[in-house]
């Protein structure tokens, strides 16, 4: 009979950063800086969120925002250039970070207008306002649709990438005049990202209900994005705000209120939050309601952080998105070659959200003579919040193992480098890896 070992690894309750999750980076706040200046063009006291952090008045972070337009990747009709894009992941990836991706189809200036190609094609411009060209009239559809299956072909999987929003219409991609498309178009679109992305996670922007209810059709697995948290009356004078007045209500409207299980949830700021702390809004308020709609990531557009807010802003990372705990560990400390060595172990995820790509779970022997990995067969992808998560699971130990003592370590991968394995909310962790124990191999 093999001998058991048990050990309850020191749970910590320090922020700690993580691919897909978290503030989005901010790069413009990272390295050295004589001076920090807020969004206004103020300039501001420096500080960081901890001692290593390398990034000032904002939380460091592991996840990027990449965005292209239309016009940057297809500048001939049908061919598609995607080196641009594919520079901007190398650069997430030197931040450490993944990364969160659009394609928008244009924006509301001559620069950022659709493609040269199809704008001698449709030279008039549609007098809705977050148009740039009519999708009812023209070949718009069909244009971006095959765009989007490029795009899928080209990236779907790609590990750089932690999730992409499922853009349909309007200016930067944000939705403008969904409402007033065709059901049957709306489809061909939506049907172009869930054809083709099988493996990336995707969100729908939270716009407008039949786009919505066209995706929730297919049953797909899509999570949702929403563009101006934090507004607690800024459009409509104080009467009327996403937080109070939008988000609630259509997040159930539009059956969206468990999409966070399969899918990811992101915010980006309305305005930023050093408006919202001039503004006197609640932020207690909007860290509770985000958390309630199970944020994932945020998007502060890189620009400070109130530094009165800061011990709030790390206790809101804390709760963002996954963070596992490894609260109990059970193992055989004694072992021959040819048979197989029994883990068990005792998790909890006590983020508001899992994690949504299928990173890697592995234990390893560590010893003098070499390293061995072991894949588990665990989705973690299924680790929700507010459970006990039990893994239990049997690993070969094969001939080429030589016998002697090693070091049991635990890690979950991410198969990048330079973007590293996942952290754990516990003690312990060395270049990505977690030691348990020790364990004996010996000859069969």
């Amino acid at each position: 009979m093999n001998k058991k070992n048990t050990i309850y690894p020191t749970i910590i309750d320090t922020a700690i950063i993580n691919p897909g999750i978290g503030f989005i980076a901010a790069p413009e706040l990272m390295g050295s800086k004589e001076k920090v200046y807020d969004n206004r063009g103020n300039e501001v006291e420096k500080y960081k969120f901890t001692e290593d952090s390398r990034t000032y008045n904002h939380p460091d972070s592991k996840v990027y925002f990449c965005s292209v337009g239309w016009r940057q990747i297809e500048r001939e009709k049908g061919l598609y250039d995607w080196k641009l894009l594919e520079d901007k992941l190398e650069y997430a990836k030197s931040l450490g970070c993944t990364a969160v991706v659009r394609c928008s189809p244009y924006a509301l200036n001559e620069e950022e207008d659709i493609p040269g190609w199809f704008r001698k094609e449709c030279p008039h411009e549609p007098e809705f306002p977050f148009w740039r060209v009519d999708p009812n009239t023209t070949p718009y559809i069909e244009y971006w649709s095959n765009f989007i299956r490029d795009f899928a072909k080209h990236f779907d999987g790609n590990p750089i990438i932690s999730s992409v929003d499922m853009t349909i219409v309007g200016a930067w991609g944000e939705g403008g005049g969904t409402e007033f498309l065709d059901e049957k178009a709306i489809k061909k679109v939506t049907d172009a990202y869930l054809d083709g992305f099988k493996i990336t996670p995707l969100q729908a922007l939270l716009h407008d209900p039949l786009s919505v209810k066209i995706i929730k059709e297919r049953k797909a697995k899509v999570g949702f994005r929403v563009d101006c948290l934090g507004d607690m009356g800024g459009f409509h004078g104080e009467k009327w705000s996403h937080m109070l007045d939008f988000y609630p209500q259509n997040i159930q409207n539009f059956n969206m209120g468990s999409a966070w299980e399969k899918a990811p949830v992101l915010f980006e700021a309305c305005w930023h939050m050093n408006d919202w702390y001039y503004q006197g809004w609640d932020i207690d308020y909007i860290i509770k309601e985000s958390l309630k709609w199970h944020i994932s990531s945020f998007n502060s557009k890189g620009t400070t952080v109130p530094e009165p807010w800061k011990e709030k802003v790390e206790g809101w990372i804390q709760k963002m998105g996954y963070r596992f705990e490894l609260r109990k560990f059970t193992y055989d400390s004694l072992i021959k070659k040819g048979q197989y060595i029994h883990i068990s172990g005792l998790w909890a995820n006590v983020g508001v959200a899992p994690v949504y790509n299928p990173y890697t779970l592995v234990i390893r022997l560590v010893g003098e003579k070499g390293v061995h990995t072991f894949k588990s067969r665990e989705d973690i992808r299924g680790w929700l919040p507010d459970m006990d998560i039990l893994w239990e699971e049997s690993f070969l130990i094969p001939d080429n193992v030589l016998e002697g003592t090693y070091n049991l370590e635990i890690g979950i991968e991410t198969g990048v480098d330079k973007i590293g394995n996942i952290k754990l909310a516990i003690a312990g962790e060395k270049n990505g890896y977690y030691q348990m124990g020790k364990i004996l191999i010996e000859r069969d």
